[in-house]
């Protein structure tokens, strides 16, 4: 007795051990997969963190007309047509060794410093220098009180009094083996008229070797004889007067505006040919300034009061085309200038009581400040620093931390209107082949890839799940059954990849050469199969009665392989007659679609032969678990076993198969070395059968070897990530809350 009291206990404590040790293991998973959702949170949180800027101290400088930093932002040089270069540190606005050796000063004018450092400066004796501005850092020390400003400066050029006010200057690479460098342009004369010349190295003569920080210095020590430059002239439409211009990034082109409110778009002449005006676009006010965004592709555009937007020139059916793409929000005051980044699509403009920093993609204004007298301002290489100095020399300096400006809600689900593109779309293309690249991160292309590839596998598996589960649970002999279900449940155990290989390598061919076959095949096999019909009823009913009641998937295989036989002898002259000759070209003729050899049916044959297994199993448990009581009623009822399968068994199971449809559909959803082998990845929006798709699952896999640790794309996969998390949550829950309708609809039976 008291053994047994003992056992007794002991199995209660083993009880109660269990109990605890089950419920640990649950709520470690449940904690496992929250603290995964809460790691792919955080990461991805970072996109979505508004721009933050701080002011820092201000430095007394002595003015200056244009602002030059280096690329951290730490120091900076100034152009000044009395003072030229001279160099600066930011912290304190220390003075830095000048830069000597320039055209002799007083300048008469000058441009601003490009983003490559380059600049055109007319001196003193009427001669036309082109400089440009590099650092010296002795020993990569990090001192910026030890660092100098360089100006190497390539030749200068005698213009004699053409030139009024330098406007934008564009250095052209050598031509050939022996080419030298050659420079081009953009300038108004006295008269207030646009015009352009080119300069080559040959006809430089040497810059003035004399000190140019020294201001009395009036004229160079040996002026160059030689003839003035010719200048040609820019014909502008009549009664429009320019006031701003730039030349293109490859220097055949130049871009003015106007006082009337137009932005003009010319063809610079070759070989002494004129220019011609090519395209024109209405701006709503007067043009003030022009300016470049990173990648010289959009024309930063700011009018006389404060409105700014982006134009960009197409070249469509043999004609360029100027169209404003991009609107952003105005300035308090004329537009001055405006200063890219070189890093991303972020650029500056400033007003005289404005400074701002917007993003051209995304149309944020990540920045803007207020002031008194502002006569230029500047934006870091890194775009993280802002300067802005008055008149009285005073540089005030603002810090920026954006650092993933290119992202916003409309960036990810709307259309956008890019560089190059004609229209807003939904475009994915997270990088390209130069550092000026425009990212292009819609999710809607991934988004649609997914729905659509699963579209495709789910019609693929779906039907034959289901119906096959079906068929095995309530037709096929016990022998049959099981025989069919282990063969079924085998196919579950191969890996995706190689599906995803077969697919790609012998599918995706095979069904190319032989498309008109695979699709005439199901009309073909049905019709095949109406034609045995009339022989199986002549068929001894012994014969009928052993070889069909239960086994009739026994002559399933040999229909469809007849049927495939005649569709393969139909197909060219199908072909022939219906499609042209060439299926492909038809396609492409007819209807606009492209023929991709990986496309959404190899896709969804290869993802639905994955799928098969899961829905097929669990349907398969589902359907054999409906009582047998009530398909014995239903017979007695005088149904037959197709009515009782179809009015009573698929009803009564229907809780079950939809969950197997559910589960069946989260791994398509999921499903990444079988997209990711079997299709092109092009992440394109059509329901096109015949071209491919980039589903976010597979485009995570792409992707990642690309992303830089915590940079914009590495944020936005995780993101990625947390989206697929949802959808499979989201597609659970619904699955749970009809499975426990249904569920409640037919436990009465």
């Amino acid at each position: 007795m008291t053994r047994s009291i003992s056992y007794k206990g002991v199995a209660k404590r083993l009880d109660r051990f269990m109990a605890w040790f089950i419920s640990l293991g649950g709520m470690t998973i449940i904690a496992a997969v929250l603290g995964i959702l809460l790691f792919i949170g955080k990461e991805a949180y970072p996109l979505f963190l508004s721009p933050h800027s701080k002011a820092l101290a201000t430095a007394a400088l002595p003015p200056s007309s244009a602002l030059a930093p280096d690329e951290t932002g730490r120091a900076l040089a100034t152009l000044d047509a009395a003072q030229g270069v001279r160099g600066f540190t930011v912290d304190g606005g220390h003075p830095l060794p000048p830069a000597a050796n320039g055209p002799a000063l007083p300048w008469r004018t000058h441009t601003s410093v490009d983003g490559k450092g380059g600049f055109a400066v007319l001196g003193a004796d009427h001669r036309l220098s082109f400089g440009r501005l590099t650092w010296d850092k002795p020993g990569q020390t990090t001192d910026p009180a030890q660092w100098a400003p360089v100006a190497k400066w390539d030749g200068a050029f005698p213009v004699g009094d053409q030139l009024g006010t330098l406007l934008s200057v564009r250095t052209l690479a050598a031509s050939g083996l022996a080419g030298g460098e050659s420079w081009r342009v953009v300038a108004l004369d006295p008269g207030g008229a646009l015009r352009w010349a080119e300069f080559t190295s040959e006809d430089a003569t040497p810059v003035d070797d004399s000190d140019s920080a020294a201001p009395e210095t009036p004229v160079a020590k040996a002026a160059a004889p030689a003839a003035p430059a010719q200048w040609r002239a820019l014909s502008l439409p009549d009664g429009q007067h320019p006031t701003c211009a730039r030349l293109s990034a490859d220097g055949k082109a130049v871009f003015a505006g106007t006082r009337e409110g137009s932005v003009l778009f010319f063809n610079l002449g070759e070989d002494g040919a004129p220019a011609t005006l090519a395209a024109s676009v209405p701006f709503p006010e007067p043009v003030s300034a022009l300016g470049f965004a990173l990648g010289q592709n959009a024309l930063l555009v700011g009018g006389e009061r404060g409105g700014l937007a982006a134009v960009q020139a197409l070249h469509q059916d043999g004609k360029t085309v100027l169209q404003e793409f991009h609107r952003f929000p105005k300035l308090d005051g004329p537009v001055l200038g405006f200063m890219a980044s070189q890093r991303d699509k972020r650029f500056l403009s400033f007003s005289a009581s404005m400074v701002a920093v917007d993003h051209l993609t995304t149309e944020r204004r990540l920045f803007s400040a207020t002031g008194q007298g502002f006569k230029d301002a500047a934006l870091s290489a890194r775009g993280d620093f802002i300067f802005a100095q008055d008149g009285t020399g005073a540089l005030r300096t603002w810090s920026l931390d954006a650092p993933h400006p290119e992202i916003s809600s409309r960036i990810l689900w709307g259309k956008v209107h890019y560089e190059g593109y004609r229209k807003a779309e939904y475009v994915w293309q997270s990088s390209g082949g130069t550092d000026d690249f425009e990212p292009k991160l819609s999710l809607m292309p991934l988004v649609f890839g997914t729905m659509k590839g699963t579209f495709y596998a789910m019609i693929f598996a779906l039907p034959l799940a289901i119906l096959g589960a079906l068929y095995t649970s309530q037709f096929a002999t016990p022998r049959l059954r099981d025989t069919i279900k282990p063969l079924v449940e085998i196919m579950a155990a191969l890996p995706s990849v190689v599906l995803g290989f077969l697919a790609g390598l012998v599918l995706a061919p095979l069904f190319e050469k032989s498309a008109v076959s695979v699709l005439l095949m199901p009309l073909a096999t049905l019709l095949v199969a109406l034609a045995l019909v009339p022989v199986w009823v002549r068929m001894p009913k012994w014969f009928r009665l052993r070889w069909g009641n239960g086994r009739e998937v026994a002559w399933l295989l040999p229909t469809m392989l007849l049927g495939l036989l005649v569709a393969a002898w139909v197909a060219p002259a199908f072909e022939r007659i219906f499609l042209a000759g060439d299926f492909r070209a038809w396609l492409l003729q007819s209807h606009g679609y492209t023929y991709d050899q990986r496309n959404s049916i190899v896709v969804g044959f290869a993802m639905g032969f994955a799928v098969i297994p899961i829905i097929f199993t669990i349907s398969e448990d589902a359907l054999s678990a409906v009582p047998r009581s009530l398909t014995s009623a239903s017979l007695a009822c005088g149904a037959s076993p197709w009515q009782t399968a179809w009015r009573v068994v698929l009803p009564t199971a229907s809780p079950g198969i939809f969950s197997a449809v559910m589960v069946g559909l989260g791994r398509a959803i999921g499903e990444t070395m079988i997209v990711l082998m079997a299709t092109g990845n092009t992440p394109v929006m059509e329901w096109n059968p015949f071209n491919g798709m980039r589903t976010l699952a597979a485009n995570i896999a792409v992707e990642t070897p690309e992303a830089p640790a915590h940079g914009t794309l590495y944020r936005l996969l995780f993101f990625t990530a947390l989206l697929l998390f949802a959808l499979t949550f989201i597609l659970n829950t619904v699955a749970e809350l009809v499975r426990q309708h249904l569920r409640k609809r037919y436990e009465s039976f």
